[in-house]
């Protein structure tokens, strides 16, 4: 490195490294962040003359370590994280050949492109602020390099105005430049799974339940009770003795579109995390009235892509139904295996004896729930190969998965089909927002039953064991078990207390609004603006929108910028004409076009009492009018004080 940096350029150089690099770890792997942070140190000692530049043996050796860690680490992560992990690279190596300015400019727009790089995989309203600021420090380079001597103050100044001259111009392309596909499919599905599975077994559930995650939120048209907020997402109907299943019959029938369910009804609009799966969470009864959106006969609506990131979906609950009532359906949700479980089976052959088939004995199984000891845990004990038998007989301890697979097990054996259904129960309502926050926690597994008479029923065994898990929710139902407060962490304690409480849901608004305005701010609302304000959508609509309102902008920073002296005048010229209102007021006017001598010399003949202070204004601001940028302060402070001085008005 034969051009050394000034070190305020290697301060802002090392800090948009780090901030640019640091938040992709976990997407290009910690040997580049390592490689990247090992370039930026190595920079430093140059600059700050404690080491030399490296040789060029050296620099080679070094790409091509660099390249064959990324041809380890980056088969099955897909194209986009290939070039992310080159830029990465790239960004760091090109810290140690810098020769002249031009390099930096290079590492500036590598800068820039990798920042927006970090946005494609994170993009909460945090993230989007802390990428905000490592713009403005890349910008703070940029600035530097036409000018070396130009103070960080100025630069700050000057980079605050370019963002605010800039923020006009962003939000006219955000608003009104068409959307188009990306050339990349992002991030990878494996990367973005997360929540439910299509198989559960007892335990699945407690796993899930002890994360805080976002699952999804949901703004619905009107305020249902707590205990009916049961969201639908999957339906395992095939149980192997162990664990129920996604059956193979339903994963082809998702296999193939069907027509998109059109219906009337409440609507609400539901805000997705990104899961990595196809299929959605909703309110029994839901149509789409989104065109991305297919529904399955058992009553589900998937997405037609994998939700790979937040995204926004329209429906409506009211006239929705499963009608997956056909015979062989019904047969196939009575299916179980052949043996086990005996004590089950003796006390349901029982039972059917007594009460026959129907709705008596469903009643009859769902107050046994409520009646007998069972006891509401994360951590139950292990069941054994009869695991039925295990939980109804002897250990009577479990969470949602344990008896909802009890009860379907039951129902099956008397001959009524039942499957599981798995999704999430309540949420948390934020009253400011008007919508429901729903977290991994609030994972939840119940049983649907047919009934000729009735259709598919809704039945909760839970609900009978803890009701409090239904009606007051998963965080106030149980944190007020004690073992499993002390299991919870200290997060899942505070997240209801006071403060913590109150600034978790401010910044859940908050988030909820960056979503809906402007991370969801698709065609279709793009749509809906240039209808309501021109009463036409197309692209030549769109394009006479735009033009005219760049015309505008530009039309009003000319004027801005031609406005007058105070747009160009500095503290000086600011100064003087306060000095020269003073005079005003003893009917001295300065004329147009007079310089600031001449008038000094008119009010020495006119007002000799006033000649004192104002000739030597007019000399300081001469002399700090005219001489280089930055200016005598001790000079401004005399004018000041001058100006103070002069007398009052007769």
């Amino acid at each position: 490195m034969r051009w050394y940096l000034p070190r305020q350029i290697l301060i802002l150089l090392v800090l948009i490294q780090l901030m640019a690099v640091l938040p992709l770890f976990s997407v290009v792997g910690p040997g580049l962040v390592v490689l990247t942070l090992a370039c930026c140190g190595w920079c430093s000692a140059i600059c700050l003359g404690r080491g030399g530049a490296p040789p060029r043996w050296l620099l080679v050796a070094l790409a091509l370590a660099g390249a064959g860690l990324l041809a380890v680490t980056l088969p099955g992560k897909g194209s986009l994280v290939a070039m992310v992990s080159l830029l990465v690279l790239g960004f760091g190596l090109k810290l140690l050949e810098i020769k002249s300015s031009r390099d930096l400019h290079v590492l500036v727009l590598i800068g820039y492109f990798l920042l927006a790089t970090d946005f494609v995989h994170y993009q909460s309203m945090a993230m989007a602020l802390y990428l905000l600021l490592a713009a403005l420090v890349n910008t703070a380079i940029l600035l530097s390099l036409y000018g070396k001597s130009l103070s960080m103050s100025f630069i700050a100044r000057e980079m605050g105005r370019a963002a605010l001259l800039s923020l006009p111009l962003t939000l006219l392309l955000f608003l009104l430049t068409p959307r188009l596909a990306p050339l990349w499919q992002m991030p990878d599905a494996r990367q973005a799974t997360t929540g439910l599975s299509d198989s559960m077994s007892p335990g699945d559930i407690a796993e899930l339940s002890r994360s805080t995650e976002l699952a999804f939120r949901a703004a619905l048209s009107w305020r249902p009770a707590p205990d009916s907020l049961y969201w639908r997402a999957l339906t395992l109907e095939y149980f192997d003795g162990r664990a129920w299943h996604q059956a193979a019959w339903r994963q082809r029938e998702e296999r193939t579109p069907l027509p998109r369910p059109r219906g009337r009804g409440r609507d609400w609009q539901l805000i997705m995390e990104g899961s990595g799966q196809r299929w959605l969470p909703i309110l029994a009864g839901s149509v789409s009235r989104d065109g991305r959106l297919m529904q399955t006969t058992d009553g589900r609506l998937l997405s037609t892509v994998p939700v790979l990131k937040r995204q926004q979906f329209f429906l409506a609950q009211g006239e929705g139904r499963a009608i997956d009532a056909d015979n062989l359906t019904l047969r196939r949700n009575l299916v179980l295996p052949e043996e086990g479980n005996p004590r089950t089976r003796r006390k349901i052959q029982a039972q059917v004896l007594s009460l026959g088939r129907g709705r008596t004995l469903i009643s009859a199984l769902m107050e046994e729930f409520g009646r007998a000891p069972f006891r509401y845990s994360l951590t139950p004990p292990l069941l054994g190969s009869d695991s039925v038998d295990d939980f109804l007989f002897d250990s009577r301890s479990g969470f949602c998965g344990h008896y909802a697979s009890a009860l379907a097990y039951q129902l099956r054996l008397a001959g009524i089909p039942a499957r599981i259904v798995a999704g999430y129960q309540g949420g948390e309502y934020l009253p400011e927002g008007d919508f429901y926050a729903v977290y991994q926690y609030d994972a939840h597994a119940w049983v649907e039953a047919w009934l000729p008479e009735s259709g598919w029923l809704r039945l909760d065994p839970t609900a009978r064991v803890a009701p409090e898990r239904v009606e007051a929710g998963f965080s106030r139902g149980l944190m007020q078990d004690q073992a499993f407060a002390g299991e919870a962490g200290m997060v899942m304690r505070m997240r209801n207390q006071g403060l913590v409480r109150w600034l978790r849901q401010q910044a859940a608004l908050l988030d909820y609004q960056w979503t809906r305005w402007v991370l969801n701010y698709d065609g279709a609302r793009r749509s809906d603006l240039l209808q309501r304000l021109l009463g036409r959508t197309d692209i030549l609509g769109g394009g006479l929108l735009f033009v005219g309102a760049l015309l505008g902008l530009i039309l009003f920073f000319n004027w801005w910028s031609n406005r007058g002296p105070r747009v160009h005048q500095g503290e000086a010229t600011r100064l003087y004409l306060k000095a020269c209102r003073r005079l005003a007021r003893h009917g001295l006017e300065r004329r147009p076009g007079e310089t600031a001598l001449a008038f000094a010399r008119r009010v020495a003949d006119t007002r000799p009492e006033l000649a004192v202070h104002f000739n030597r204004i007019s000399q300081l601001y001469n002399r700090l009018r005219y001489q280089p940028e930055g200016g005598d302060k001790g000079e401004l402070e005399r004018m000041k004080r001058l100006i103070g001085s002069m007398p009052g008005r007769r």
